[in-house]
């Protein structure tokens, strides 16, 4: 073990499963972390970026993340006093970088491609896929894309806490970047590793071969869940109700009797259900969105029985909260509703407004944060202040999307956490309780999966 210690090389004591980590992956050029939130896999890709630079092995780094994690990967460079080596995000890069973050969608453009071979065909890259499960889709172009990139890099590693949402099919791409799946291609992987059934049997509705599978996965893979490696403290998941009113419940009540013959008929089409169900949720909201994106208040903002319910939630709590919601104009009414106490994280923001807001919640007086559920999944650590804790996510809104929300929960469930994180969803229509019903379902589905194969 003392060997693996000494190859870690950044400022701060590397976590137990850190060290697990460096050990199960050495001397292998194709690997995964499937390591959860909070687990430091960053700073592990850091210190054997930094170990195989020593030996000449590799000479630079090439990450690709989500767009918001881009400037994660510098941060977390500087934190750990990564002094010798410069990093830079995309599309800023400077001729003496030693590495570079650049996000999923530059790999499918003209520019970020001329860039990618240009820096492929001149240095030794150790490449990393940071939430892999970007890939999980064969047919998708990006998912091409980084299989050919993979090819051309000495060391691959792909990194995610939760890198299966819906099934088995979700590994392919992930496991084919580092030459786990062999010659098998999505269809011979999804005939082999999936039961299908549903409409004209072209539904993956099961998993088969498992223990074929954990092969495939132990060879390729280090796995870690955080109640096997941490002291965190718990989680705990609670409902509280609401009831709409007047116009808004009429509304509700229409639309869903309308939505039901809709889906009696078989001339619908899967869009045409998502959109309607869609327009459920944000009457339930408060809210309806119409054909041109403008938005039409169901109720007054002061009466509004959700944002009531929300509000109610904070003042019950003494110590700081975080709320997640999904549409614009939701995290519209909740800045509204909390005014001067709140902060913000959501869609467009640049880095620099993305950081002084979480440092006003970190270490400043603001009591809530208030987070687009898609912009603020990723990377970001609220815990709040010591005199003022945070341990409490309230859920205004869920979408299906279960990387969504098991990243989010992690925003306050990682370390430097001591208390009990509680978790409140929102229910006051059977979209809501559909939504988070089906969250489970597919969580319940990723963890067989990942702890069975």
């Amino acid at each position: 073990m003392d060997l693996f210690v000494r190859r870690w090389h950044l400022q701060t004591k590397p976590y137990e499963v850190q060290t697990a980590a460096l050990k199960k992956s050495d001397h292998r050029t194709h690997y995964a972390y499937f390591m959860e939130m909070g687990l430091g896999k960053t700073a592990v890709c850091w210190s054997e970026f930094i170990d195989l630079v020593s030996k000449d092995i590799v000479d630079f780094m090439l990450v690709v993340c989500p767009n918001s994690l881009k400037s994660n990967w510098v941060i977390e460079a500087e934190k750990q006093g990564v002094n010798n080596l410069v990093p830079s995000a995309w599309p800023n890069f400077m001729p003496d970088s030693d590495m570079i973050a650049i996000n999923y969608e530059a790999l499918i453009t003209k520019k970020g491609q001329q860039f990618l071979d240009k820096i492929t065909s001149s240095k030794s890259v150790y490449l990393v896929f940071d939430e892999s499960i970007h890939l999980k889709n064969p047919r998708a172009k990006r998912t091409k894309m980084a299989i050919n990139l993979s090819k051309e890099c000495k060391v691959v590693r792909v990194l995610s806490g939760a890198p299966v949402t819906q099934s088995s099919m979700d590994l392919w791409g992930q496991l084919k970047v580092i030459n786990g799946v062999g010659k098998l291609n999505p269809y011979a992987f999804r005939n082999r590793f999936c039961e299908m059934g549903g409409y004209l049997g072209k539904q993956v509705v099961g998993s088969r071969n498992t223990e074929e599978l954990e092969e495939i996965l132990s060879k390729y893979s280090f796995r870690a869940k955080k109640k096997d490696w941490t002291d965190l403290p718990p989680k705990s998941f609670t409902t509280r109700s609401y009831i709409m009113k007047d116009k808004q419940l009429s509304s509700y009540n229409q639309m869903h009797k309308e939505f039901l013959i809709q889906l009696g008929d078989d001339s619908i089409t899967a869009p045409m259900a998502i959109t309607q169900a869609m327009k459920l949720q944000q009457i339930s909201s408060g809210f309806i969105i119409d054909e041109n994106g403008e938005a039409h208040l169901m109720t007054e903002d002061s009466k509004n029985p959700k944002v009531l319910l929300t509000q109610e939630i904070v003042d019950e709590s003494h110590n700081k909260v975080i709320i997640f919601a999904y549409y614009k104009k939701s995290i519209e009414m909740l800045n509204k509703a909390f005014s001067s106490n709140s902060c913000c994280i959501t869609g467009g923001m640049s880095n620099v407004e993305i950081e002084l807001a979480k440092e006003h919640f970190n270490e400043g007086d603001k009591k809530v944060m208030i987070c687009q559920l898609t912009a603020g999944k990723y990377g970001h650590t609220l815990l709040g202040t010591d005199q003022q804790p945070c341990h409490t996510s309230i859920y205004f809104e869920n979408n299906y999307d279960l990387d969504a929300r098991l990243q989010s929960e992690d925003r306050n469930h990682r370390h430097g956490q001591l208390r009990p994180v509680t978790y409140v969803d929102l229910i006051g229509s059977t979209m809501d309780k559909k939504i988070i019903n089906a969250l489970v379902k597919k969580q319940s589905v990723a963890e067989l999966i990942m702890t069975t194969t």
